[in-house]
């Protein structure tokens, strides 16, 4: 099954291409071109666009068998100073290949936003959520057409992607997505750190529900040193439970300030936070977020699993700072 999936992909992407075209694919990080649309032009940059999608829907499936194959984020490009473009009748003065990019070498940060969009992303594909996966790519696309580096091309396509989710998925549904997807995150060496640094005790393990009020949770404070270190937040302070007088509803709030995502339309992704949780605390899934304006940056609130429903979990209204319990 998959092999006739393989090769109806490469076949489709074989039929966009044409021996006169003006656009390829390459990998916008490293400048290779990615199997099987190595070689190939197209006419059109919508074209090329089509045959991106297609490549990234076989090289994901193929992924499944084969988890060295190199991750790769697929742009067009009009002329690739790699690649022979095919001859031509245009002459040499009105043809305007692109100049070479050069690109930074990876960062923490470049490198988990890439983890990141790969996994929603692939799980987006392999759980039939279609018309988010396709807006996710065509945001992609879009953003990767315009950001020069890769540093601005992956905060921007996380952004978007939390955007895309918020909009096209229910929370339930989101929640789902960020499970598997955080599933499928690679460990890394800053797991291992973060994971020794805090001195665990029996209290610390505890379950959340009998937990000691007035002590940060382990938890929450592990996954927010991860992002630090990834350089997702540049500094962060916790604080103890808190529980409100009405509901009884207990969270904590973590102020956090230099954090790499923007807002959009009047929220805050928190996708980049959440699956973190999901993947480093199993014990907050779904988890409820909400996200307020501080003078040194932002404010997260995080409820855990029994606590509220899901919500806010890629994507969250930034609200006014409301100093004081809740």
């Amino acid at each position: 099954m998959l092999g006739t999936m393989l090769r109806d992909l490469r076949a489709h992407i074989d039929s966009l291409a044409t021996a006169d075209g003006r656009y390829t694919l390459v990998c916008g990080r490293h400048g290779e071109q990615p199997v099987p649309a190595d070689g190939l032009w197209f006419p059109t940059r919508s074209v090329a666009r089509q045959a991106a999608r297609a490549t990234t829907q076989y090289r994901t499936a193929l992924r499944r068998y084969d988890p060295e194959l190199p991750r790769y984020d697929i742009v067009v490009c009009q002329g690739h100073p790699s690649v022979v473009e095919p001859a031509s009748s245009t002459p040499a003065a009105e043809s305007t290949p692109a100049s070479p990019t050069t690109l930074p070498a990876d960062s923490p940060l470049v490198t988990f936003c890439h983890r990141v969009a790969a996994a929603v992303f692939e799980t987006l594909a392999a759980e039939g959520y279609s018309e988010a996966e396709t807006a996710v790519m065509d945001a992609y696309l879009d953003h990767a057409e315009t950001q020069p580096t890769a540093d601005g091309l992956c905060l921007r396509l996380l952004e978007s992607m939390a955007t895309v989710l918020a909009g096209r998925l229910a929370p339930r549904e989101q929640a789902a997505v960020l499970a598997a997807a955080a599933d499928r995150l690679p460990a890394t060496p800053e797991d291992s750190v973060a994971d020794a640094e805090p001195d665990l005790t029996a209290a610390d393990t505890a379950d959340p529900t009998t937990a000691d009020p007035t002590a940060p949770d382990t938890a929450v404070t592990t996954v927010f040193e991860a992002l630090r270190t990834r350089g997702v937040v540049g500094a962060y302070r916790d604080t103890p439970w808190l529980q409100h007088r009405e509901t009884g509803t207990r969270s904590i709030l973590v102020e956090v300030s230099g954090y790499a995502f923007s807002p959009y339309g009047g929220s805050l992704p928190t996708l980049p936070v959440v699956i973190e949780l999901y993947r480093s605390a199993a014990d907050w899934q779904p988890v409820a977020v909400d996200v307020a304006a501080i003078p040194a940056g932002w404010r997260f609130r995080v409820v855990p699993v029994g606590e509220a429903p899901p919500g806010g979990l890629v994507s969250a209204p930034v609200t006014a700072d409301e100093p004081g319990c809740p």
